[in-house]
């Protein structure tokens, strides 16, 4: 933390990586234009609200020689962006086509990952490497990748179903406690009610839910919150219209809690941790309760 508050100017760094990424909020753009980060070559990340107000954010990805130049610009033309994130190496060993490349890359993930508007007209080709050079610039975005949550940016985060998270296999194994469950271990649960019918797991972003889950065409009592909500995953192509008077959902999808996800696809107010269950009809509430043994 630059001046002491993590509001402020951030340098994130790893051991026995040669990479950085400087954070900043627009407000700091002028102090943050003075540091070294930003006047070298290096890939830099915009976040913003989507003005248009089709997704909850919108996103900027560029590179350019002298990071500070292209910035300077944005920071006269571009209204969107909030928060700024710059890519480059404490050795300043990125040059004009490793850039390229990884502005690609990132922009190819942005698009897989889906969570944000991108702000990028056009699709820009990789750059061509060297064999050697695409495994370097591959493992420093590895790297960088890991380190974007930390400051808060999830418009590269690509869920994961690995099986060894949510197979389905229950706390209560051969090699299993009754009451504990395995470090890591989230049972995949379900929900099902009056035309719903979903599967998801907790996750440390929230609560997933997979691709496909259903629910009613139309809401009743529930939060204005939750109401806008589902409203929004609507028009965004998230939720989508089906026949039998239901609502489906296109992706994996993570809520803030297990009880939104319960509430925007059942159309109604539900308290998530007894809705959702695993497969022995445990609720979530008891399945987390075992998760923390009483002790004497």
């Amino acid at each position: 933390m630059v001046d002491g508050t993590p509001q402020g100017l951030r340098v994130v760094e790893r051991a026995g990586w040669t990479g950085s990424c400087l954070a900043f909020a627009r407000a700091d753009y002028p102090a943050a234009r003075a540091r070294r980060e930003v006047q070298g070559t290096g890939v830099y990340v915009l976040v913003g609200p989507d003005p248009d107000g089709r997704r909850t954010q919108r996103v900027y990805v560029g590179e350019a020689d002298e990071v500070r130049v292209r910035l300077d610009s944005h920071q006269r033309e571009k209204d969107f962006w909030t928060h700024g994130f710059v890519l480059s190496t404490k050795d300043d060993s990125l040059n004009k086509a490793h850039v390229r490349y990884l502005e690609a890359r990132l922009l190819e993930i942005a698009r897989e990952a889906d969570n944000a508007t991108l702000d990028n007209g056009t699709a820009p080709p990789r750059s061509y490497l060297s064999e050697s050079e695409t495994a370097d610039m591959e493992s420093y975005l590895d790297e960088a990748l890991v380190l974007f949550p930390l400051v808060g940016v999830n418009v590269f985060d690509r869920l994961d179903r690995a099986d060894s998270v949510d197979s389905g296999v229950q706390a209560d194994g051969p090699n299993v406690g009754k009451d504990e469950v395995p470090d890591g271990h989230r049972p995949r649960l379900s929900f099902k009610a009056q035309l719903t019918a979903a599967e998801g797991r907790e996750d440390a972003r929230g609560f997933l839910v997979y691709e496909g889950a259903t629910g009613p065409g139309t809401s009743k009592v529930m939060s204005e919150g939750y109401q806008r909500l589902r409203e929004r995953l609507l028009q965004e192509g998230i939720l989508v219209a089906v026949e039998g008077g239901r609502i489906r959902l296109t992706k994996d999808y993570i809520f803030e809690s297990p009880s939104a996800a319960a509430s925007v696809l059942s159309g109604g107010s539900k308290n998530g941790r007894i809705e959702w269950r695993d497969g022995t009809g445990r609720t979530l509430k008891e399945v987390q309760r075992r998760s923390a043994p009483e002790t004497a």
